[in-house]
């Protein structure tokens, strides 16, 4: 054999081993730095290999410069291979000459693969009529794998958290901190470099295991998946194996190719590492598992009842060198724990990330555009958008949209609501997972809903084993229940929970319908009672809107048919005093209270969702005609609520939505209600040029307007169509955003001043720089603003609070950011000197001498009402000007000091504003965050959590002063980032 022979043999046998030599070789960087060292590969695939994680993984990228190289590289490797792990390469020959492999043992093996594909490309779902289904890969998403079993806080946590929350914490767990993992990685070498030959895929109801199962099976088929790691790869559903009968042994219970069958036993016999088994659904086994070990078989072709091969296979008596996977909910693990074999990868499949919900709705939908749609139905509300993370829930929701799109309608009156996918989510388990429970579906209705009522009455949401058998009677074998086991000490526990607080919830409210009448309007009446008593039974109030839910009619027609229950009058009469009384109530508190926080109006507007009942919405809505939502934070599925209820309204008199934290795409959701309105108070950040548009649509014209849109930043042309637009209607109170004040910007400023002098209180600007102005423009502004009464003017620079003012300088300095000034009477104000000062002001660092100017300016202006300074350091010097501004200006009535984040208070100077004289009418607010640190020990405010700082707010007036000191330590004790979400500190 001449030496060209000899290396065409080294690599026809380097290649034919490729995938046992992947899973075996252990020396490969030794093998590489032999190969590096002979110029047999590059540097680069050299590093790619030493970069590798895993021996197998290092071996893939070692095969990728053996391919690049040619036979002298492979046979070079084969030489070196035999030197560094002789035995292996000897076993490897061995086979060979033992197995006699036919020719065509490829072939067979490519029909094996071609008849999985043909069982696995499709699948059908729950509606699905005979002969209809769909591919596999237009519905599979990857779900969140996780390995780490959770400390009882973290489910807490998942099972409280709601909407966007809820999918920060699923976005946590798909991090290394809780060995979040790929399908595709379950078989890897683990953190000790072990591979572990059986994995628990364990996960709750609908979570999508039996759809990962026929993904691998796919995958493996068509070359996607473990192509390196497993000649063969089974898979036996647990639910057809039930019906097996009689004597049947391992290869009986195998689905597979009757032509395949030789190539199957050789593999079988030869090589079982190469392998993999596939259980699916282990919970579903009707039969135990539970048998003696010696009469378990110990081969593939002995047969024995099913139970027994069955329990053979999982307990790694029958091929233990084959590798296991196992699929089953979290209610069966225990059971399943006692018979695999140890040791064991557990896996749990948590459901969809954010991402993969999105992913689910485009794979589902034909159209982008009705993916588009669907999902964004679907995000706007929070308790529904949760629910997405469970995949059938996803189906659910996207086959009604779909049925609607295909029928060209709109969407009908139940599909709007959470309650009606809760009860096509609860009809669909009922149906596919309840069937061999020996229950009926009202007595496991029942009992799940006597344990959702039982952990809402007592504000809890795990469960242990005692309590939840007092009211179900086989937690294990029931969809809506998830088991896991919770470490106590040195014990363990076994304890169970709902899918989710808000299946909970919905239990607890379908419990109440599942009595007698008479019952039922007493535990409604009891429940209702409770919500009136206030805030401490606040968790209550979900149940209440299920029940709202409920009482749809849609909804209870669904319900009705399933003969699950029936929604009597008497249920739905005290419904319709309750939420009318709710909305009287909240009512009569907002006008007596303007700044009022309460969550009752809200609530009341979602139960009226929930309730879809079109005449009865309209009958509460029209009951009043002001809505006050100041400091309610409004999430999407709010505004949703809040649009569905104000399209009922005849008019809206009053709107107002102050420090609602608002943005753009709430607010358009809220366009339509905001046409309506007659006198609208808005609040909204983040404006983009584009936005400003469709709000300046929805306000139409004629309307009475206080508009602080400080937090944005609007071109100067966009600014400009703002103060046009403002023209049309009759501002009071104005703030805007803007990047400059050009002399554009300062015409139709000038302009809408004068057109609404009858109605403008004050009109502020927060600017990030003044332009060059003209003197003609500063002279036509200060002519325009000269016979203005009590008009306020706000510059402010827009980095006003990211910036660090704190430097060994400052300690002298005044360190003006911004300047807020309120004129009253008739103002003689020199105007051009101002703008002349902002501008110098922006443009130095050193603002020292040109602050000293601008307050020795102020000190002329006889007719100041109120002016607010934001500064990055109250120095002593600063507030001697300060206290010395107040009884030069006989009409000032207010000065504000705000000192921005990363300023400081300083003793010295509060001491000195303690002791001050002061005119008796001139009211001084100090707020900021104090040292107690003498000034020479200061080092800068750089942590919200720095032991020596205070939070303060002083209060001078005449003598007297009050101090408000909240010590360090809270987050929410920061005093705001905005200037103006502090009222008392700037006066309109």
């Amino acid at each position: 054999m001449n030496k060209m022979e000899s290396s065409e043999d080294s690599a026809q046998f380097v290649d034919k081993y490729m995938p046992q030599l992947i899973q075996r070789v252990t020396m490969v960087m030794p093998i590489a730095d032999e190969l590096l060292a002979e110029d047999m590969i590059h540097k680069e695939m050299y590093s790619n290999i030493s970069a590798a994680r895993t021996n197998q993984s290092k071996m893939r990228e070692l095969f990728k410069a053996l391919h690049s190289g040619g036979n002298k590289v492979k046979s070079t490797f084969l030489s070196t291979l035999r030197e560094n792990e002789p035995n292996l390469v000897q076993d490897l020959e061995c086979s060979g000459k033992q197995r006699g492999e036919p020719e065509n043992k490829s072939t067979i093996s490519l029909k094996y693969k071609e008849f999985i594909r043909g069982e696995y490309a499709t699948v059908q779902e729950y509606n699905s009529l005979p002969g209809e289904h769909v591919k596999l890969d237009d519905r599979y998403t990857e779900p969140l794998i996780i390995q780490k079993h959770r400390q009882q806080r973290e489910r807490e946590e998942e099972i409280r958290s709601r909407g966007q929350n809820f999918y920060q914490v699923m976005d946590q767990r798909d991090s290394e901190t809780y060995k979040s993992t790929k399908v595709e990685r379950l078989f890897d070498p683990d953190e000790h470099g072990d591979i572990q030959r059986t994995v628990i895929l364990q996960g709750h109801s609908g979570t999508g295991k039996s759809f990962t199962s026929q993904k691998i099976m796919s995958d493996w088929a068509f070359g996607r998946l473990y192509e390196d790691q497993f000649d063969l790869v089974f898979h036996l559903r647990c639910k057809e194996l039930n019906q097996a009968t009689g004597r049947k042994s391992l290869m009986d219970l195998l689905n597979y190719d009757q032509s395949s069958s030789s190539m199957i036993k050789q593999v079988l016999h030869q090589s079982p590492e190469r392998v993999l088994f596939l259980v699916d659904g282990f919970d579903e086994l009707k039969f135990s598992l539970d048998v003696p070990k010696d009469s378990l078989p110990r081969d593939p072709w002995t047969q024995c009842s099913p139970e027994v091969t069955l329990s053979g296979l999982i307990r790694k008596q029958i091929l233990h060198e084959s590798f296991l996977l196992v699929t089953t909910r979290s209610t069966a693990l225990d059971k399943l724990k006692e018979v695999v074999k140890h040791p064991v990868r557990y896996a749990e499949i948590l459901g969809f990330s954010k991402e993969g919900v999105e992913e689910y709705f485009n794979r589902f939908f034909k159209k982008k555009q009705h993916s588009q749609q669907a999902f964004d139905s679907v995000r706007k509300n929070e308790t529904l958008f949760t629910a997405c993370f469970i995949p059938v829930i996803c189906w659910i929701i996207c086959t009604v949209y779909r049925e609607q799109f295909d029928e060209g309608t709109e969407m009908i009156q139940s599909l709007e609501t959470t309650t009606s996918i809760f009860v096509e989510f609860v009809a669909t388990l009922l149906k596919h997972d309840c069937q061999d429970l020996g229950q009926s579906a009202l007595t496991i209705l029942q009992g799940l809903g006597k344990l959702a009522e039982k952990g809402m009455e007592e504000q809890q949401v795990l469960f242990d084993h005692d309590s939840v058998s007092q009211t179900v009677s086989d937690p294990s074998k029931v969809p809506f229940l998830c088991k896991f086991l919770q470490k106590k000490r040195v014990s363990q526990t076994t304890m169970y929970s709902f899918m989710h607080l808000s299946f909970q919830e919905f239990f607890t409210a379908l419990s109440y319908m599942l009595l007698g009448d008479e019952e039922a309007q007493e535990k409604v009446r009891e429940l209702l009672s409770k919500v009136r008593r206030g805030k401490e039974n606040s968790h209550l109030l979900p149940i209440v809107q299920f029940l709202f839910g409920i009482a749809n009619k849609e909804v209870g027609k669904r319900l009705e048919d399933k003969k699950y229950i029936s929604c009597s009058q008497g249920i739905w009469t005290q419904l319709k005093h309750f939420i009318l009384e709710v909305i009287d109530k909240e009512k009569e508190d907002r006008n007596a209270i303007d700044y009022h926080i309460s969550s009752m109006w809200l609530f009341a507007f979602h139960c009226l969702y929930e309730l879809h009942v079109d005449d009865f919405v309209k009958k509460a809505m029209n009951t009043y005609t002001e809505f006050n939502l100041t400091h309610i934070p409004l999430t999407k599925t709010d505004c949703w609520v809040l649009k569905y209820c104000f399209q009922h309204c005849e008019r809206i008199q009053r709107l107002i939505l102050n420090w609602c934290k608002l943005s753009a795409e709430k607010i358009k959701i809220l366009l339509p209600a905001l046409e309506k309105c007659q006198h609208l108070e808005l609040q909204v950040d983040d404006l983009a040029d584009d936005d400003l548009d469709g709000l300046l649509t929805a306000l139409g014209e004629g309307k009475s307007l206080e508009l602080d849109l400080t937090e944005n930043n609007f071109s100067d042309e966009k600014v400009q169509d703002l103060l046009v637009a403002l023209t049309k209607h009759k501002p009071r109170n104005i703030d805007i955003g803007v990047k400059s004040i050009t002399s554009n910007t300062a015409d139709k400023f000038m302009f809408l001043v004068n057109k609404a002098h009858a109605d403008l209180e004050s009109i502020g600007l927060s600017v990030s720089y003044v332009a060059d102005l003209s003197d003609t423009d500063v002279d036509d502004l200060s002519a325009i603003i000269h016979p203005v009464d009590k008009l306020r003017l706000r510059f402010q620079h827009k980095d006003l609070y990211g910036q660090d003012a704190v430097s060994e300088g400052l300690h002298s300095q005044i360190s003006l950011r911004g300047i807020e000034i309120t004129l009253c009477g008739d103002p003689v104000f020199d105007w051009r000197k101002l703008f002349q000062l902002v501008h110098t002001l922006e443009q130095h660092p050193e603002w020292d001498e040109h602050a000293d100017e601008l307050i020795s300016l102020l000190h002329s202006q006889t007719s100041l009402g109120d002016i607010g300074l934001f500064v990055s350091r109250l120095t002593e010097r600063c507030a001697t000007s300060v206290i010395s501004l107040s009884q030069a200006c006989p009409n000032l009535r207010m000065i504000s000091l705000h000192v921005v984040e990363q300023g400081l208070l300083l003793e010295e100077v509060l001491h000195l504003l303690r002791a001050s004289k002061r005119r008796p009418d001139c009211r001084v607010l100090v707020a900021g965050w104090r040292c107690r640190k003498p000034a020479d020990q200061c080092t800068g405010r750089k942590d919200w959590s720095l032991c020596c700082d205070d939070s303060v707010r002083l209060n001078l007036h005449g003598e007297t002063f009050t101090e408000n000191v909240i010590r360090h330590g809270k987050k929410s004790d920061r005093p705001s980032y905005h200037p103006k979400s502090n009222r008392w500190c700037v006066v309109a």
